[in-house]
Formats: structure tokens, sequence, C-alpha cells
């Protein structure tokens, strides 16, 4: 062999030692940086849940995930979800967490979905009023109230208010436009009474939103207090009679002249004395 040949023996072993330096540091780096973390167990979700529904051990299954990525509130053991309403949609593989659970009560399903200080009222609806079907549980919508005093007028007497049933669902997994025959709202005692009285005077219509608005509308208030009356129905003060009393006239003094008497007439009010007077 000559020297060329030998130079690049040479050089070829010293390129391929330094790659594999290179290699094996570079491996070494990012297997120690790669750490196994510690793992914890969480309940998870193992199918498509409805709002509503009652937890059973069917939907949830036992998984070990990274501590960092819990959060906070989550479930750890089955018997902490079981027997427990779903308040929302759950989908599967989502860890669950308490704040998405409610203690079932007693009576229907939808009872355990009232927040507490609320009601359920129903209203009748049809294809206008129930917004061509497009409504569903957890929508939110304005309540017009049309009616007639001479003309016909129109008042929003509810507004930003929770869908919480169409007819007897709770829940619409279809999420297409139904056609229902009442609607269920989540509503205070003072707003139930507002929607009752709307009802009495006129027809009412529902208004669905967007589910990211959350935009304030003038409310009109209809169940006033009675115990106070508005400005508009306090009643007038009554007006005191003003007396008039009749001007009496001072003292008036006149003096006539007879010949060598003098008579005087003094006038007190109505009253009149003469009185003679000598020279």
């Amino acid at each position: 062999m000559n020297n060329k040949t030998i130079l690049f023996v040479v050089l070829s072993v010293i390129f391929g030692v330094i790659a594999v330096f290179l290699a094996q540091n570079w491996l070494e780096s990012n297997t120690s940086g790669t750490k196994v973390a510690n793992t914890t167990n969480v309940v998870t979700v193992s199918s498509l849940v409805p709002m509503g529904t009652i937890v059973d051990r069917k939907h949830l299954v036992l998984t070990a995930v990274p501590e960092g990525i819990v959060p906070k509130g989550s479930v750890t053991k089955f018997e902490d979800a079981e027997g427990k309403v779903v308040n929302q949609k759950l989908y599967p593989g989502e860890i669950l967490r308490q704040e998405k659970l409610i203690n079932k009560g007693e009576g229907s399903t939808l009872a355990s979905l009232i927040q507490p200080n609320m009601r359920a009222v129903t209203i009748r609806v049809n294809d206008v009023v129930g917004v061509a079907g497009f409504l569903l549980p957890g929508n939110r919508v304005d309540v017009i109230n049309l009616f007639k005093e001479g003309d016909y007028k129109t008042d929003v007497v509810l507004s930003n208010v929770k869908i919480l049933a169409i007819d007897q669902r709770a829940s619409n997994d279809e999420n297409k436009p139904v056609l229902v025959r009442a609607v269920t709202l989540e509503l205070s005692m003072a707003q139930a009474e507002q929607l009752l009285v709307a009802k009495g005077r006129g027809s009412l219509q529902l208004a669905l939103r967007n589910p990211n608005d959350d935009a304030q509308v003038e409310v009109a208030l209809l169940n006033q207090d009675k115990s106070e009356p508005s400005e508009s129905n306090k009643p007038l003060v009554e007006a005191q009679p003003v007396v008039i009393k009749p001007s009496i006239p001072t003292e008036k003094v006149v003096y006539a002249q007879s010949g060598s008497k003098s008579k005087v007439r003094i006038l007190k009010g109505m009253k009149e004395q003469e009185v003679k007077v000598n020279d």
C-alpha cells in the first residue's frame, strides 16, 4: 500500500470512532433525561355517558397516569362515583372529577340536576315557540311575552335561563331538531312568579341564545311587591280644605255735624254705633 491509502484508512478509523463516540453520548443524554415519572391510579370514563345518567361500574375504568397531569378533584376509587348522577356529558378516556357528579336525590333524576335554591318550571310549547325543535337540554334562552294593551306589545320577562329538559328527556345525544310539546326551565322562585304572570297576560316565545353569549338584557318586572305600591300606584295626597276667613274691617269713625250737636258713627265690623257729642 502506498502512503495515500494508509492515510485514508487511518482517517476513516478516526472518523468512525468519533461518530460512535458522539452517538453514544447523544443516546446517554436522552436516556438520562427521560425518567420514569411516578404514576397514580385515577378513574376514567370507558364510554360516552350522557348528562343525567346514573353512574355504574360499566362506565368506569381504573387508569394509571403520571401524577403531574392528574387534575384536582379527580376520582380515585369506583365507590366514590357509583350511584351518582352525571351533571354534564362525559367522553371516553376523560378523567372523572367530583364536580361533574352529584348525589342522586329522591324522585326523578331531573330533581338531582337542579341547582340549590332553583326550581324546575315547565311550559307548553309548539313548533314555533320551541324554536322549531332546535332546543336541547343545557341550552339557554330568553323568554319574550306578547300581550295586548290597545296595540300589541312585547316584554322580555326572563333572560339567559337554562333548559333542564325537553318533554321528558333531560339529555339528547342525537343533536338534531326534535319537535317537543313542553320545555322545562331552571328558575328561581322570583323568576317562576314572573313567568306565570307573563303567561297569564299573553303568549310566550323562547329565543335561543348562543352558548358563548352572556349579554345582559333588560327584563320587565311584572310581579312587583303589592305591599309597597310603586310610584305610579301610590295614592295621591288628599288636599287639605282651604278655609277662607272673611276679612274683618278695622274700626272706622265717621263724624257728622248737625246744628250745635255733632254725631259720631262708629263702625265695628258689621255693627254700627252712633254717639252724640256735645259742643
